[in-house]
């Protein structure tokens, strides 16, 4: 994770942050503001799972363990990590009690 924001487009962060209307003060002090952009560097908004398939797992199970009880998932390249996710990391989470 942090690679990704060492390396990340923190200026594109900010222009669909400002398309979007959510970088004024009324969304926080500026160190929120920035915590809320890092997110957008990590992946739209989103909560990045990242790491090896055991990793990705467990924060699987930290996000249920807190109610979470479903996940939109999205690839860079599609079709190979569609394609690795299913092979490394499904068998985890049937192991693992997340999916049947």
């Amino acid at each position: 994770r942090q690679t990704i924001l060492d390396h990340g487009d923190w200026e594109g962060a900010d222009n669909i942050m400002a398309l979007l209307g959510i970088e004024s003060s009324s969304f926080g002090d500026p160190e929120s503001i920035r915590a809320l952009a890092s997110r957008f560097v990590a992946g739209w908004g989103g909560y990045p799972l990242i790491g090896t398939p055991e990793q990705v797992v467990d924060q699987m199970l930290e996000l249920k363990a807190i109610g979470i009880d479903g996940l939109v998932l999205a690839w860079l390249d599609y079709h190979e990590e569609m394609k690795y996710f299913g092979e490394r990391v499904m068998p985890l989470l049937r192991q693992a009690g997340l999916r049947q």
